[in-house]
């Protein structure tokens, strides 16, 4: 954390010790990680909620997955973001900030709703976009673009985002051909009429 101000000490410092231990994480806890003083921490942050807020907020951009543009090949391009997209919202840190975000659901409802619209919304936007091109373009079948960004969203996460976020390892699997599976079985799905 060398070459860091003191507040972005503390937000580095949020990101992990939340991630950890979740809110209940005490500011004793955050401002030893930080390595900064008690006092610094209420000159940055006045409390342990904004700090948890603006860390979450931090986080949110680390969500988010790169699609690139249609340029033709629709199931190369949903490939290439499968298997970033299943990296990003499978791993641990992922899913240790969903469990935190949503079980502070109720305390924050302001707060979760804008890191829904800035990490999955802007996602499901995007993949939606992406689909409207390709159905403009007749390499999908036409319909609803963004129930085909939900379809492929769900498929790639599904079950096992369900089986980690309740703390079971899911089952041994080639990953690459487990996105070739999904990948093709939706362009079976929305594979343009003849």
């Amino acid at each position: 954390m060398d070459g860091m101000s003191n507040r972005e000490r503390l937000l580095a410092a949020a990101r992990e010790v939340f991630l950890e231990h979740g809110y209940g994480a005490s500011v004793d806890m955050l401002v030893h990680r930080a390595g900064v003083a008690r006092q610094t921490f209420y000159n940055h942050f006045h409390t342990k909620e904004s700090l948890f807020a603006e860390a979450m907020r931090h986080c949110v951009s680390e969500m988010l997955v790169p699609l690139e543009e249609h340029t033709g090949d629709v199931r190369k391009t949903l490939l290439e973001f499968s298997r970033a997209y299943r990296e990003r919202v499978l791993g641990p840190q992922s899913i240790a900030r969903f469990r935190i975000i949503t079980a502070q659901a109720p305390r924050f409802p302001e707060l979760t709703g804008e890191d829904y619209a800035q990490s999955l919304g802007k996602m499901l936007n995007r993949v939606g976009e992406f689909m409207r091109v390709a159905m403009d373009e007749g390499q999908l079948r036409s319909g609803d673009p963004v129930f085909a960004a939900e379809m492929l969203l769900s498929m790639l996460a599904g079950m096992e985002r369900a089986r980690l976020l309740f703390g079971v390892t899911n089952p041994p699997h080639d990953e690459a051909q487990r996105v070739r599976n999904i990948v093709d079985g939706f362009l079976r799905m929305f594979a343009p009429v003849d």
